[in-house]
This record gives structure tokens, C-alpha cells and sequence, in this order.
């Protein structure tokens, strides 16, 4: 038992010493895109819980503050101070900076974004952007890290949503492959669009950026952060939310 508090002990204190300083947190929030994500969240979210509140008798509101305080507190948690150092290293490159400021600037329309693809289907030597744009996408959102957000969002949801009980094993697996597929398919149409002004060598260089293993591992603390943030929000709604009626 001693020796079992004395790791304990240690583990805590490694964490303690080697996580990222807030300092490095607020640094990265402010060169990287996840804050302004995370604040566009809040306001949908946000929306989304005075609807439900209008529509149920048992009305409540969840503080939306504390969305940023446990993203923040995620990161933090979960990228050492090298790691951080590592991450922010790679966001003074000029490529990734400017794909930070298309992701802020860039006003997003699916309709055109699936316009612009089935255009650029039709160029000419379109295969090697097609390409690229592919291997950028599928490691920005790959399966892994969309599946966080299902099992930490929608799969308690759905459970404790209105009839929750009667959702089956079977149905959920079907419901996260249905979730992952379409995620991965919106994240790529996404970043398809809002890097449509890049030429082939930009892509060449945000494709070399977003495979290292600082940025892997950036991403990944980042779709766990979304959903840790999320998750108390989530089960706040889930009593007073009907998964027949928001049906895609």
C-alpha cells in the first residue's frame, strides 16, 4: 500500500512539473484557431440550450464560462511543457498561420464549398491537389479523434436523452459509424474550401506541418479538450432532449 501511494504521489507530481505553464496555454490559444472555434461553440450551444429551455417545463442554463475553462484545463493537463514548446515552434511557420487565418477569416457556405470541389474535379492536373488535400484532411480529422466526440458527447447524450434506455447497443454503433463518417466528410469539405487560394507548394508545406508529431498530438489534445469541455453541457441537456426530433 505504501509503495502504491508513493507512485501515486509521483505521477501526480510529474504531471505537476512537466504540464504546460498557462502561460504557454494562453500563447497557444492566441497564435492557433481553437479559442475562436471554441467561442462559435458556445454560441451555437448556446442556442441550442434556449430552444430546448423554451420547449421544457424543467428549464435550466448551463454557464458557458466553464466551456473555456475546461478546454483550457484540458490542454493544459494534457500537453507537457516540451510538447507545448514543440507545438508552438511549428506556429511560426508562415504556412500554418496563414491556414490559422483562413480558419478565422474565411466566412464558411457548404453549398459553396461543394461547388468549389466539384469544379476543381474537372481541372485540369487536379489529382495532385485532390491528393494533397486529402492527406491534409484525413490527418486533421482522422477516425480516432472523432470518435472522442461521440463517446464523450453524443454516445451520453443519446443515453439520457428521452428514451434513452431503449437505445440499443446495436443502434448506438450504428449511430457513431453514421457520426465519425459524416464529420470526417464535413472536416475535409471544410479544409478543401478554406484552403482553395493555396498553391501546391503551401499545401506540400501545411501537409509536412500537420503530420509532425507535434501537431498529431496537438490535434488530439484538441478534440479531447472540445470534448471535456462539452461533456458536463451535454448531460445538462440530455433530459430534455428527443433524438427523434433531431434526426439527420
Amino acid at each position: 500500500m505504501k509503495s502504491t501511494r508513493i507512485l501515486l504521489l509521483l505521477i501526480l507530481l510529474s504531471q505537476l512539473l512537466f504540464s504546460a505553464t498557462e502561460e504557454q496555454v494562453e500563447q497557444y490559444l492566441q497564435v492557433s484557431s481553437s479559442e475562436e472555434q471554441l467561442i462559435t461553440l458556445e454560441s451555437q450551444f448556446s442556442q441550442m440550450q434556449q430552444n430546448l429551455n423554451r420547449s421544457s417545463k424543467d428549464a435550466s442554463a448551463y454557464d458557458m464560462q466553464l466551456l473555456s475553462i475546461r478546454f483550457r484545463e484540458y490542454i493544459q493537463k494534457n500537453l507537457s511543457e516540451e510538447e507545448m514548446n514543440e507545438v508552438l515552434k511549428q506556429y511560426r511557420n508562415v504556412v500554418l498561420l496563414k491556414f490559422v487565418s483562413v480558419q478565422n477569416d474565411t466566412e464558411y457556405d457548404k453549398k459553396l464549398a461543394q461547388a468549389y470541389v466539384k469544379e476543381l474535379e474537372t481541372e485540369d492536373n487536379a489529382s495532385i491537389r485532390l491528393d494533397l488535400l486529402d492527406k491534409i484532411s484525413n490527418t486533421l480529422y482522422n477516425e480516432e479523434n472523432v470518435a472522442v466526440l461521440f463517446d464523450n458527447l453524443m454516445k451520453p447524450l443519446l443515453q439520457n436523452s428521452m428514451g434513452g434506455q431503449k437505445i440499443s447497443d446495436a443502434s448506438l454503433k450504428k449511430n457513431k459509424e453514421a457520426y465519425i463518417k459524416r464529420n470526417i466528410a464535413d472536416g475535409k469539405l471544410e479544409t478543401t474550401y478554406m484552403i482553395k487560394e493555396f498553391t501546391q507548394e503551401e499545401l506540400e508545406t501545411l501537409l509536412d506541418i500537420v503530420k509532425t508529431p507535434a501537431i498529431e498530438r496537438e490535434s488530439k489534445v484538441i478534440f479531447g479538450a472540445t470534448a471535456y469541455a462539452l461533456q458536463e453541457f451535454f448531460l445538462s441537456l440530455a433530459s430534455r432532449y428527443d433524438p427523434s426530433k433531431h434526426k439527420r
